[in-house]
């Protein structure tokens, strides 16, 4: 089959694909494929535009053979044009899985793709969406479309890996740029990290998936390490990523599923560069470690299987932990790290705190359902966009509730401290909502609920306010012991 160009290979890589593009590439592939691929749309953007999921695989196959091939969703450009290379890069892997040199990963794997995640942004050559709002760190609220497309998808494809695709800027201008600094990396990638995701999925991500990926990027000839947080200061501590549900990757990994982060340098725009702000060599880079990712996972696919259906599971202790925090390392609390002179562009070592170990806190022993008393409405729109199954109460019924009774409501504070703790037999009324803690929800739905959680609605003015001082709170938990 004649190779069919990408639109940047098209344009000569003198600048961006456009969303328009994109779609027509992607029907142009799915209809040169014929029955190994369908072309899906999940969503549409703020501005209206089509969100679309390629998915690659046989559909002619029968189901027991589906349920022993992995599937991966791989979902790029969340921050538009202004991390475009992802896009870019998950063309290539459309192109080279269902007409070119890859079509034999059919065999072990299912694709969801997702490449163009965020098109209004690459449409505004902006990271946020038509509404001007972050989509990576809206998986809380799920306030967007965009957010609420992916979410979805997750669920409706239920699959075993996901890729999120990123980009990084080495010259962060208004911070560590003011020092005189550029950050210096390749490669590097992390996993859904916050402490309520399954232990066994963790440590297998921490002990074996990642050194393997690392290991296989390195050798096709890419610097690779494990992911470090943005750094802003040469005075602040390193730690590896954000630690809510407010990413896409960690709401993932609650979901279930193996969740990992991708991210490439992009050199400064003033830069002297062969092709459009570097694209070329910044989609070079990312297909690289698609590459090398797909080598790790087929590697691997049987002890993946097994680390998510473990996943899937209640916690085996009956409890989770609300929030995590970084803390110094013991046995090796600095380290050094090389970065750049903007000047120069020399390397330079430096000396950091290394906070890269993650402290579990705040732990919950999981209820059996959650009641919510009040506020009704809000919260089951809140339900129904995240998918949370809920039913409203018809008939009156008692039950044990627990509740908690917080300080103040109106608090600087990140989390809201709790005063006391009433646990009560009490007549569950119409109208109130009960929610089943079920293994599909079990570690997302405390941390959504609970205002002691970081990761909770209870982090935004506008559900914050709703907790009224000194009084129990209008959301109550039934105890497990009481099913």
């Amino acid at each position: 089959m004649k190779r069919i160009k990408t639109p940047l290979e098209q344009n000569g890589f003198q600048r961006y694909s456009s969303s328009e593009e994109i779609v027509h590439y992607l029907q142009t592939l799915a209809s040169a494929a014929g029955q190994f691929a369908r072309l899906d749309c999940i969503g549409h953007s703020a501005q209206g535009r089509e969100i679309l999921a390629l998915y690659c695989g046989d559909d002619s196959n029968n189901q027991r053979t589906n349920r022993q091939k992995l599937r991966i969703m791989l979902v790029g450009s969340q921050h538009g044009a202004s991390e475009a290379a992802g896009c870019e890069a998950l063309l290539y892997l459309a192109r080279a899985t269902l007409t070119g040199e890859l079509q034999q990963l059919l065999e072990h794997f299912e694709f969801i793709m997702i490449p163009n995640a965020n098109p209004d942004g690459r449409e505004r050559d902006s990271s946020k969406n038509g509404n001007d709002v972050n989509i990576n760190r809206d998986f809380v609220l799920l306030s967007q479309p965009e957010s609420r497309a992916l979410d979805a998808a997750v669920l409706h494809y239920r699959p075993a890996v996901v890729l999120d695709l990123h980009e990084s800027a080495v010259l962060k201008r208004k911070t560590l740029g003011l020092e005189g600094y550029l950050t210096d990396f390749e490669a590097q990638f992390d996993v859904a990290s916050h402490p309520a995701i399954s232990e066994n999925l963790q440590n297998y991500a921490e002990s074996q998936l990642l050194p393997a990926l690392i290991a296989a990027v390195e050798t096709r000839g890419l610097r690779a390490q494990r992911y470090i947080r943005e750094i802003t200061s040469t005075k602040q501590p390193v730690t590896h990523g954000d630690l809510t549900m407010r990413t896409f990757r960690n709401k993932a990994g609650l979901r279930g599923a193996l969740a990992i982060l991708l991210e490439t340098p992009m050199e400064p725009k003033a830069d002297p560069h062969p092709t459009f702000r570097n694209i070329a060599v910044r989609t070079e880079k990312q297909w690289c470690c698609l590459q090398a990712l797909l080598q790790v996972l087929q590697s691997q696919q049987p002890a993946i299987l097994a680390a998510v259906t473990h996943a899937a599971q209640l916690p085996p202790q009956g409890s989770i932990a609300l929030n995590g925090s970084y803390v110094p390392r013991n046995e090796s609390p600095v380290t050094r790290i090389n970065l750049r002179r903007r000047d120069t562009r020399e390397i330079e070592s430096i000396e950091f705190a290394d906070h890269r170990t993650i402290a579990a806190r705040d732990f919950l022993r999981l209820p059996n359902a959650y009641i919510v008393q009040a506020h009704t409405g809000i919260f089951a729109d809140l339900f129904e966009r995240h998918r949370i199954p809920y039913d409203k109460v018809t008939e009156p019924f008692e039950a044990l509730l627990e509740s908690h009774v917080f300080v103040h409501g109106d608090t600087s504070e990140r989390t809201l401290p709790v005063l006391d703790t009433s646990r009560d037999r009490a007549v569950v009324m119409p109208g109130h909502l009960y929610v089943p803690l079920l293994p599909d929800t079990a570690r997302l739905l405390p941390l959504l609920l609970d205002p002691r959680s970081s990761s909770s609605v209870f982090q935004y003015p506008q559900f914050t306010q709703l907790i009224a001082a000194h009084q129990p709170f209008f959301i109550a938990r039934v105890p497990d012991q009481d099913r």
